[in-house]
């Protein structure tokens, strides 16, 4: 992601996300060492997007989101399949989120993903107003956790290669 695409990005959280990041909060978000984010264009126009935050060893997601109108083709996966590994190859052990609780296909692609349910945040989300589930991927690294991941792609890849 560069600072060309945080209008894209904006115009995608304000279908997606009840509470969006100021383009200030952009900025400061890609010139942050620490911070990941990538993007999924598609015929010019952004259509997905999704970042990271590293501290030492933790890996935190923190934003995903896609355009209505091209959720369901695995950009969101793609991301974030990119993203783990981009952890794991800077030395994450361990990658978390917090999802919805209501939005269980989301639960569902996380937990292919190989992240499990820790806790909840109560009434974290408005508009409307949910819990968010709190969600850990431990042992990031690992050999295991790397075929998960590269299964996923795989499905995703498949995916793309059949549409």
């Amino acid at each position: 992601m560069a600072r060309r695409h945080i209008d894209a990005v904006m115009a995608i959280d304000a279908v997606s996300h009840s509470r969006q990041w100021s383009a200030a909060m952009w900025r400061r978000e890609l010139a942050a060492a620490d911070r990941r984010h990538l993007v999924v264009v598609h015929d010019g126009d952004v259509v997905a997007h999704a970042g990271t935050l590293q501290q030492l060893d933790e890996l935190h997601i923190t934003n995903v989101a896609t355009h209505p109108e091209h959720r369901s083709r695995g950009h969101a996966t793609r991301l974030l399949v990119e993203l783990l590994r981009a952890g794991a190859a800077g030395g994450a052990e361990a990658a978390t989120l917090e999802v919805r609780a209501a939005d269980r296909a989301t639960h569902r692609v996380y937990g292919r993903l190989g992240f499990s349910p820790a806790g909840i945040r109560p009434a974290y989300y408005s508009a409307p107003t949910d819990d968010a589930v709190i969600m850990w991927l431990h042992e990031l690294s690992s050999s295991a956790a790397q075929a998960r991941i590269d299964a996923v792609a795989a499905t995703v890849e498949n995916k793309e290669a059949t549409a």
